[in-house]
């Protein structure tokens, strides 16, 4: 008999344990991914900065070079005898100052939604973090109330069988694993 009751107590010790570990290990890999989430966050709002910065480099330059163009264009007309300051002349170097500008506000535009959609991809990388945050304190916790209901679950199994060398209970009847009351007779007083 006692032989049982130490087997018992054993099971229900181990079982306790191992929903324990099992929480522990469910909330370690959870901080884990929090962390890598965290670190992604942090990458993707420095490329967003990365965008930003690349963007205001390559405007000016195609800024410095449509201005440069537009230099030469003029110095040519010159040359040729023709009035850079009129006409057709003033036409093309227009056209070409148009160009240039709407190059340099394509280049500020893309560099803008690249750098939005980094600090986009910041932002949900911030919220998978905190998710996995507060998934390893529900793992920890859902371990430990399992293991509760299970070291429980077995404790009535042994008591209602009479594991612990007392008499199997008459309060309730254990069948097929479901706990029931005991049937009430009319006649019973």
């Amino acid at each position: 008999m006692g032989a049982a009751v130490a087997l018992g107590v054993a099971s229900l010790v181990a079982s306790a344990g191992g929903a324990i570990m099992q929480g522990y290990a469910q909330s370690q890999s959870a901080d884990y991914n929090a962390q890598v989430a965290q670190n992604n966050q942090i990458i993707a709002n420095q490329n967003a900065g990365i965008a930003l910065q690349q963007g205001q480099t390559q405007e000016e330059a195609k800024r410095i070079q449509t201005g440069e163009m537009i230099g030469g264009i003029k110095a040519s007309e010159a040359a040729s005898g023709v009035n850079p300051n009129t006409g057709s002349a003033l036409n093309v170097r227009s056209s070409a100052a148009e160009t240039g500008q709407l190059d340099a506000l394509t280049i500020r535009y893309n560099a803008n939604m690249t750098a939005r959609n980094d600090t986009y991809q910041g932002a949900m990388y911030g919220s998978q973090a905190a998710m996995y945050s507060a998934a390893g304190n529900w793992d920890i916790a859902n371990s430990i109330l399992s293991g509760a209901s299970s070291v429980s679950n077995k404790w009535l199994q042994y008591d209602q069988t009479g594991v612990f060398g007392n008499q199997p209970s008459n309060s309730a009847m254990y069948s097929n694993g479901n706990y029931m009351a005991a049937p009430y007779y009319l006649g019973n007083s």
